[in-house]
């Protein structure tokens, strides 16, 4: 399994991209595959072009039949930890990735095909806050799976 957290744009501020590393190389050190992929948002002022061009990027760089789309939408599927663990195990075989998207959200072409529309909260995050949270609660997740006690049920 190889997990990918793809995100539109660069993080905001240091902070971030260090709890974002932090949760990487503790995934890293359990034997996981992940890597955080940083594509090129758009800068088109018109949104409906602006998503566009980002879904083809999206698409080109994580073709559907090579990966799983997990897509993060406001819209999407309440979980909690032990659910989205549960929604990982029988994928744990798969390529996985976690597409957050950016200041104008993800094109709807993407959302229709992904295999998971996924929601943190009913709260509005902001993109990078949105990094820290996945990547923590993919590390959780992960942990669960394991059966390391890091997640206290």
């Amino acid at each position: 399994m190889k997990l990918i957290l793809a995100v539109f744009g660069r993080p905001g501020s240091a902070f971030i991209q260090d709890e974002v590393e932090k949760y990487t190389k503790r995934l890293r050190s359990a034997s996981v595959q992940i890597e955080v992929v940083e594509m090129k948002q758009s800068k088109r002022d018109d949104q409906v072009k602006s998503l566009a061009e980002e879904a083809a990027e999206f698409s080109k760089r994580f073709p559907k039949e090579n990966y799983q789309w997990i897509v993060m939408a406001e819209e999407g599927k309440l979980m909690n930890t032990v659910q989205l663990a549960n929604w990982i195990k029988p994928r744990l075989t798969s390529n996985c990735v976690f597409l957050i998207g950016s200041a104008y959200g993800i094109s709807p072409e993407i959302k229709k095909q992904a295999n998971l529309l996924l929601s943190l909260s009913p709260l509005t995050f902001t993109h990078d806050h949105a990094r820290v949270i996945l990547t923590e609660q993919l590390y959780r997740c992960l942990m669960l799976i394991a059966g390391h006690p890091y997640h206290h049920v």
